[in-house]
C-alpha cells in the first residue's frame, strides 16, 4: 500500500469524483454495474451508493449457466438495497460457440467470450436506462493485463482503477462491508482457478513490484514485467491512421 494512502481521504475523494463525473453529464441518470460477488464489484457498488444514492445505482448479475457463488451477488444487492436484474448469458455464449465452431477456438478465445457478453449486456441495459457503465477493475489486475479487452476493461468510468488490491481491501474495510466479501479469494469464475493460480504469482507480489520496483523475487519480477509489457495494448486506445 502506498505510503501516502489515507483510506478515509481516498474514499471521500472517490465519491466526490463520481459526483463530479455525473454533474458533467446531465443526461446520465445513474450507474449500471455488473455484480459478480467479488470484492471489486462489491466495494465499487458501495461507493456508488454513497456517492449517488441507491436509487441511481442498478446492479446486473450475469451468470453463465450455474454460478455457485451467486448468493454472494444477491447478498450485495440486498445489503445495498439497489434494484437489480439477473441475466443468464449461457444461451448467448453457447450460441456463439455453435456459430463460430467451438473446436476452432483456442482456450483463451473461449474464456474471453463471457466477459465480452457481460459488457454487451451492461451497455444494452445502460443505454436503455440512460445510465453509465461503471468499471470495477483494479490497478493490480490492469498492470499485468489480467483483464479482457472490450470485456471487463470496457466502461464509461472506473472509481477503483488506480487502486491496488491492498488499497481496494482497505476501502472495503473502511466502508464496513462484510469480511467474507472483502477478503473473498479473487477468481474469474470461468476457469475454476483463483486469479493468483492462473497468474503464477500473488497480488502482493504485483503490488510490491508496482510500489517498490521488485517483488523480492527476480524470477517473479521477470514474469510480472513480461505480462505488463505483453498486455500494454489493453490499456491504450487502438492506433488509427491520421490523414496528413
Amino acid at each position: 500500500m502506498r505510503e501516502n494512502f489515507k483510506v478515509e481521504k481516498v474514499c471521500e475523494e472517490i465519491k466526490n469524483w463520481i459526483r463530479e463525473y455525473f454533474e458533467k453529464q446531465p443526461n446520465a441518470k445513474g450507474a449500471v454495474i455488473g455484480i459478480s460477488g467479488g470484492k471489486d464489484s462489491t466495494i465499487t457498488s458501495k461507493l456508488l451508493v454513497e456517492a449517488l444514492g441507491k436509487e441511481r445505482v442498478f446492479g446486473v448479475l450475469m451468470p453463465n449457466g450455474e454460478q455457485k457463488d451467486i448468493e454472494d451477488s444477491l447478498k450485495i444487492v440486498d445489503l445495498l438495497g439497489i434494484n437489480y436484474k439477473v441475466v443468464n448469458i449461457e444461451k448467448a455464449y453457447k450460441g456463439l460457440l455453435d456459430g463460430i465452431d467451438e473446436n476452432s477456438l483456442s482456450k483463451d478465445g473461449k474464456i474471453n467470450i463471457p466477459p465480452r457478453l457481460r459488457m454487451t449486456t451492461l451497455y444494452a441495459i445502460g443505454s436503455s436506462m440512460h445510465y453509465r457503465v461503471c468499471g470495477t477493475g483494479n490497478k493490480s489486475e490492469g498492470f499485468v493485463g489480467y483483464t479482457t479487452k472490450w470485456g471487463d476493461n470496457a466502461y464509461d468510468f472506473n472509481p477503483i482503477g488506480d487502486l491496488t488490491t491492498d488499497e481496494v481491501i482497505a476501502v472495503g474495510d473502511f466502508l464496513g462491508l462484510p469480511y467474507e466479501l472483502v477478503y473473498k479469494t479473487p477468481s474469474d469464475g470461468l476457469t475454476g482457478e483463483s486469479d493468483e493460480e492462473k497468474l503464477g504469482f500473488t497480488y502482493k507480489q504485483i503490488n510490491d513490484y508496482i510500489e517498490k520496483g521488485t517483488s523480492g523475487d527476480k524470477e517473479v519480477d521477470d514474469k510480472i514485467k513480461a505480462k505488463h509489457d505483453y498486455n500494454k495494448h489493453k490499456g491504450i486506445l487502438p492506433p488509427k491512421y491520421e490523414l496528413q
